[in-house]
């Protein structure tokens, strides 16, 4: 194999290693494969200064390697409890992605703030690439999810908001990221052990409206890559998905094709023990470069990582993937490189003068984080705060979990190596249970909250006392503890999946409540609880008692570092108030606060108007152009030009346009076009277009009420619809489920329209070029199913009449375009227009009749009102009818292939052609080769007239 396939095999490898220096096997990766990603792990980080190091003689074997880029180096960190990296004299800990979330009330940028300083630390070591942030929505049941405070919430628009916020964070601060992780671990089910494949329950479709919300915000953001995860998904019709990494179906028809994402697909570890057991290291790599992976992930084990390398290389020679296939996807990974990395870059990261630097603003925005994130979800038990002045002998027992710590620092190793005592003179007393053997040292995992019962010590002016709890469950010195305490504060660690913490702290809460508070206070509360005052803190998952209110009093963290729970002591004793909010909260909405204002609505004049309606789209059309996640980003160009709704569609379509202007200097701030058909009953809001520069104040609601009272109003109208299927110029809601478009969802659904009952708007186009060829040519599909091409004559004008009128329309659903009335309108005008549309018919090969039709247009045709193609050298297919055959689908599939190719010998570059509500025809379209490049969204509600 030459050096260039061995070079851009290279760029699809991403790949960890043992040791905290350069190791022979490292170097060989890097020198002899030609690796162009070093994944970095905790297991190779021990502080800034080594990681300095390390990352710069990886940089330089590349170099001397005569690598042509420099080597992406990724880390997997997302703060919290989620640190690869941690140093304690440069590093500051910020909150995890939930703690973020519950700021949500404070500061709604602090999530882009928090994430661009973590990015600026990591930069300041030479790492250029992020694998996160997490963009998983958390389900909302009482399973445990691994995925945890990792996740932004529950709500899939508002994790899409936040996690787009972290993700321009991290880029503003100088990473690349890698969102993660499709097609969402918020929601995983584990049928066998913890260590089998976990599954995501939900057909494709299902997840598109859930959890696949934030990823489509991140791909209309240009996410740099995207992490597929290996798991299982039994509920995907027509493929087996085991592994969604491994998945075509997955990676390559629902993220790059059906979802839009053109950047780098980086593969899950594919050395994860039930894939490794099942498939096998070297047949992993294959499948998952096969399945659409631009870059498969190897952590761990060197000689798996080779054997990965000698199959990709074996799969190559043998013609299982092409040399196109892995020139294509590591030109994506070398693309994403250029726009970002450099030598110069590689050689001078910020460095420990730099981390310095930014230590004073970061420490102050992490204690800010820290303070906003605390979550008093209730407190039925008036605990909160716990009182300033009590009796020198009430006792607060403070009671934790045996917990590692995910980073200890200097101060717990100091307290690690404190040595103890029951009874000594310190502020807090450590009480001992009668069967440890050494009572003069702390147990392991206790000292991580040894500072925090410091802090509580400073503060109560009575005893504290100490103690953990572990599986063992329930002791009799618990229980002599609690009854001998005036309050208790027990924290919880993820008691959600550590069930022996579920039901010691059930058991601690009731026992507090069935006894009498002691009377340690020296002054009266405003309000005594019943029982004594329990406060639970989860100082990791919020979930641990979120619906159970037996806890009455209930703190969330989030994580349990010392910043958090430096900021916990003060909510406990009053001297900061919490503000966070928990994730089952709903998010607050920006609402202005002002009353609705009713704007004049006027009828648009075109003579008057035309040219203001004009300015009004080119504004709006130059606001989208620069934020693609914008719904008006999403449609194509044509309709933003005033020229089609001047047009006259009459007598099949009749329509009235309105404005809301300013009469002084003639400008349009918002636009409305209806149409309405008064043969079929039916009335069309068609688009609502204000300007970016005055929305938000009422314009878009006065537009739709008078254009929805203006339809209901007219004779005969029984429907009405938002969004139009002729003209089908604004089709609808763009259907891409980012958070904006989220949000126009429900707009339309406070304006009274059902949106559980849309019904889709699809665009198709092929690309085609002279020597196209279909898979299967029409004269074939023609032969093998008896029927034959024909062009239209005038002498068939009364025989396709019949075939209209007792014909079915394809690719049109339950939608006006099926009605013979519409097909006849339009074949009509294609009649007469023979310069531009042509009229493609398919005969019984026996008997001659006319048993399928097509009608051929390009862009100056009197058919591209009704359905605009984008570009003049694209042409359209329109009025798809079958009649008299059992075989409609074959007749459908030669009428399309036969087009194409018509198309093709007339010197168009494409074809493009609209289906609405119908699910047999994309099939059609997709193998012969055509792609949904849009789709839309209309609904109806019978009309109130």
């Amino acid at each position: 194999m030459d050096d260039s396939i061995g070079c851009q095999i290279g760029h699809l490898l991403s790949m960890g290693f043992e040791g905290t220096t350069i190791t022979p096997q490292v170097r060989s990766l890097i020198e002899n494969h030609h690796v162009g990603t070093i994944a970095l792990q905790a297991k190779n980080l021990k502080n800034a200064a080594q990681a300095i190091e390390l990352i710069l003689s990886l940089q330089k074997v590349a170099y001397d390697a005569g690598h042509s880029e420099p080597l992406l180096i990724s880390l997997d960190q997302e703060n919290g409890g989620v640190n690869s990296i941690f140093d304690p004299d440069f590093f500051r800990q910020f909150p995890s992605a939930m703690g973020l979330a519950a700021c949500r009330a404070s500061n709604t940028k602090l999530t882009q703030n928090v994430s661009c300083a973590s990015a600026k630390e990591l930069a300041c070591l030479g790492i250029n690439w992020l694998v996160g942030p997490v963009f998983d929505v958390h389900s909302d049941d009482e399973k445990p999810q691994p995925i945890g405070v990792r996740s932004f919430g529950e709500d899939p628009e508002y994790v899409a908001e936040q996690a787009l916020e972290s993700m321009l964070g991290y880029r503003a601060g100088g990473l690349l990221t890698c969102t993660k992780h499709f097609p969402g671990y918020g929601n995983l089910d584990f049928l066998g052990s913890p260590s089998d494949i976990p599954i995501v329950s939900g057909t494709f479709d299902q997840l598109l409206s859930t959890s696949l919300v934030p990823f489509q915000t991140a791909i209309d953001n240009h996410t740099d890559a995207m992490l597929v995860g290996a798991c299982g998904m039994p509920d995907v019709k027509g493929a087996q998905v085991q592994y969604a990494c491994l998945s075509h179906s997955v990676v390559t028809g629902l993220l790059r094709r059906r979802m839009g994402f053109d950047g780098v697909i980086l593969s899950d570890c594919l050395e994860i023990e039930a894939l490794y057991e099942s498939v096998g290291v070297s047949q992993a790599a294959v499948m998952a470069i096969n399945a659409g992976c631009d870059m498969i992930m190897l952590c761990q084990s060197h000689l798996n990582q080779i054997e990965a390398i000698k199959g990709i290389h074996t799969a190559v020679e043998s013609g299982m993937i092409s040399r196109d296939h892995i020139r294509a996807a590591a030109n994506r990974v070398r693309q994403m490189k250029l726009r970002h990395l450099s030598w110069e870059k590689a050689w001078n990261p910020g460095g420990l003068a730099q981390l310095d630097a930014l230590k004073p603003a970061h420490k102050a925005l992490s204690k800010a984080a820290y303070e906003a994130s605390i979550t008093v979800v209730r407190d039925f038990g008036n605990c909160i705060p716990l009182p300033k002045e009590v009796d020198p002998d009430a006792v607060l027992l403070l009671l934790t979990p045996l917990v590692e710590p995910f980073r200890p620092d200097k101060q717990s190793e100091e307290a690690a190596n404190h040595q103890p005592t029951g009874s000594s003179p310190g502020p807090v007393n450590i009480a001992r249970h009668f069967n440890h053997r050494d009572k003069q040292s702390y147990l392991e995992g206790e000292t991580t909250f040894h500072d925090l019962g410091v802090a509580i010590a400073k503060k109560w002016r009575g005893k504290v006392i100490h103690t953990s709890y572990t599986a063992s469950g329930i002791s009799p010195l618990h229980e002599k503890l609690v009854s001998e305490a005036s309050a208790v504060i027990l924290l919880t660690a993820d008691g959600v999946r550590n069930v022996y913490q579920y039901g010691f702290t059930k058991y601690i809460a009731s026992l507090c409540q069935s006894q009498h508070q002691l009377q340690p206070f020296s002054g009266a509360r405003k309000s005594t609880p019943v029982g004594k005052p329990c406060v639970v803190v989860a100082v990791s998952s919020p979930y641990d008692f979120m619906k159970d209110k037996q806890v009455q009093t209930y703190i969330c963290t989030y994580d349990l570092t010392k910043p958090p729970l430096d900021a916990l002591v003060r909510v406990l004793f009053g001297k900061l108030k919490a503000t966070g909010l928990p994730p089952t909260a709903r998010p607050p909405r920006s609402r202005t606060t002002l009353h609705r204002q009713l704007w004049l609505v006027e009828k648009f004049q075109p003579e008057r108007d035309g040219q203001a309606l004009q300015d009004l789209f080119d504004q709006v059309r130059m606001a989208a152009s620069n934020t693609f996640s914008d719904p008006e980003a999403q449609y194509p160009a044509y309709c933003f030009e005033a020229a089609f709704y001047l047009t006259s569609y009459e007598p099949l379509t009749k329509s009235q346009h309105f404005i809301v202007r300013n009469s002084s200097t003639q400008k349009i701030y918002g636009f409305c076009a209806t149409h309405y058909i008064d043969l079929l009953a039916r009335g069309c809001i068609s688009a609502i277009v204000v300007s970016t520069e005055y929305r938000g104040r009422g314009i878009g609601y006065s537009l739709h009420q008078h254009a929805l009272n203006y339809l209901q109003r007219l004779p005969g109208i029984e429907m009405v619809q938002f969004g139009s299927e002729l003209p089908a110029i604004f089709a609808g809601i763009p259907n891409r489920l980012s958070a904006h478009q989220l949000g126009l969802r429900g707009w339309v659904k406070n304006r009274g329209w059902d949106v559980g009952n849309w019904t889709q708007h699809e665009f198709y186009a092929i690309r085609l070029f002279r020597n196209w060829k279909p898979s299967t040519l029409p004269e074939k599909v023609a032969l093998n199913h008896e029927f034959k091409y024909d062009s239209m004559y005038a002498k068939d004008e009364e025989e396709l009449g019949q075939h209209l009128l007792m014909g079915t329309s394809f690719g049109v659903g339950s939608s006006a375009l099926g009605h013979p009335v519409v097909t006849s309108d339009l074949y009509r005008r294609a009649q007469v227009d023979t310069q531009g549309c042509k009229i493609v018919l398919a005969r019984n090969a026996r008997n001659g009749k006319i048993i399928g039709s097509v009608i051929l247009y390009h862009s100056l045709s009197q058919i591209n009102p009704f359905f605009p193609v984008d570009e003049k050298q694209t042409g359209g297919l329109a009025g798809i009818v079958v009649s008299g055959t059992s075989d409609a689908v074959s007749v459908v599939h030669g009428l399309v292939t036969k087009s194409a190719v018509i198309l093709i010998e007339m010197g168009f570059l494409g074809a493009q052609i609209f289906v609405v509500g119908d699910s047999v025809f994309p099939p059609i379209l997709t193998s012969i080769g055509f792609q949904r490049v849009s789709e839309f969204l209309s609904i109806s509600k019978p009309s109130l007239g």
